[in-house]
């Protein structure tokens, strides 16, 4: 029998939780709402094999040193990225550490090709002239069809390469950069061999890139400016990769022509929660959801039924088999 505490379930992850819990009996598993702060931290104690968690704050150092005190061998996030999570804590602590790299690169790319299609066909400025009462065909309403622009991905790996399929599906002439270029994505798309070729070729940029210290502010003051005015920057990433106050200026300067933010770098007080925005104190934060040019959404590209399911599911069942003594695709070494 395996003992595992789940952290920060959500409403949304219920039926993907009953579903595993049903057909793998033979693990006992504790849930609870809260995410792992200086106040649940009693929650972790000795009996227990795993932990499972999601969430964006920071774990305190004191919960991490818990784990070892219980007794805890794995640690599972229902995610793809793993940058809030101090790894080399776990390391020294022996502790295991597993993902979800893949769980549905389908529903992030929808969401990018869905949010740039919202800009490329000016669905913004008709919504804009429709609460006036303007329905009169303009040069400001006369879009470009998406078969007739350069698209550019940045980040090639399962995501990114779905993403540049659905471009590429349209007619668009589809570019990629990569710091590892995939070989099976060569048939999708033209790799070129610097970003800022990228940025200075590309009408549409979809990132997918992750969060490294390399590529902090990636999208700052300087890349824009090597922009075309007319181009549509979609994250689906990850928020650190672009300065916002960078990109807010971009827009209002009339450098770039609009953005779908879906995240956003200092996004861990908002997402999955509810907020009173007379409260809120990031002016960055309020200007970006004011923006009439910016299409900003709380981390939810990857939400959908099935990526819920395969976060919820992967991730106890790659705890699971570690325990089990079984080779795990999406453990990440730490070794």
């Amino acid at each position: 029998m395996m003992k595992f505490i789940l952290f920060s379930a959500r409403e949304d992850e219920k039926a993907a939780i009953a579903s595993y819990q049903k057909n793998h009996p033979e693990i006992e598993l504790d849930i609870y709402t809260d995410h792992i702060t200086e106040e649940t931290m009693p929650y972790i104690k000795k009996g227990y094999d795993g932990i499972i968690a999601s969430q964006v704050p920071a774990i305190p150092e004191a919960a991490y040193h818990l784990m070892k005190e219980a007794g805890i061998k794995v640690f599972a996030t229902r995610s793809a990225g793993f940058d809030m999570y101090n790894l080399k804590l776990l390391k020294e602590l022996g502790i295991r550490f597993t993902r979800v790299p893949v769980y549905s690169p389908f529903a992030i790319s929808e969401f990018a090709f869905t949010s740039a299609m919202y800009f490329s066909r000016d669905i913004d400025v008709i919504q804009k002239n429709n609460k006036v009462g303007d329905f009169l065909f303009t040069d400001d309403n006369t879009s470009t069809e998406i078969r007739h622009k350069t698209v550019g991905i940045i980040g090639t790996g399962h995501i990114g390469r779905q993403t540049a399929q659905l471009f590429k599906s349209t007619g668009a002439k589809v570019i990629g950069y990569d710091v590892y270029p995939c070989k099976e994505a060569e048939d999708i798309l033209t790799y070129v061999s610097s970003i800022e070729e990228l940025v200075e070729q590309s009408d549409v940029i979809s990132l997918h890139a992750p969060a490294t210290p390399e590529d902090y502010h990636l999208f700052d003051k300087k890349l824009f400016a090597r922009a075309k005015n007319n181009l549509i920057l979609v994250n689906t990433a990850r928020g650190s990769l672009v300065d916002t106050e960078a990109l807010l200026d971009a827009l209002d300067n009339n450098q770039i022509r609009a953005a779908a933010v879906d995240t956003y770098e200092f996004e861990g007080p908002y997402v999955n929660r509810k907020v009173n925005l007379e409260d809120v104190t990031d002016k960055v934060f309020l200007r970006l959801l004011k923006h009439d040019r910016v299409l900003y959404s709380p981390h939810l590209a990857f939400h959908t039924h099935t990526a819920l399911e395969n976060l919820v599911h992967i991730a106890l069942e790659g705890a699971r088999r570690i325990l089990q003594g079984e080779e795990v695709k999406e453990e990440l070494k730490l070794d």
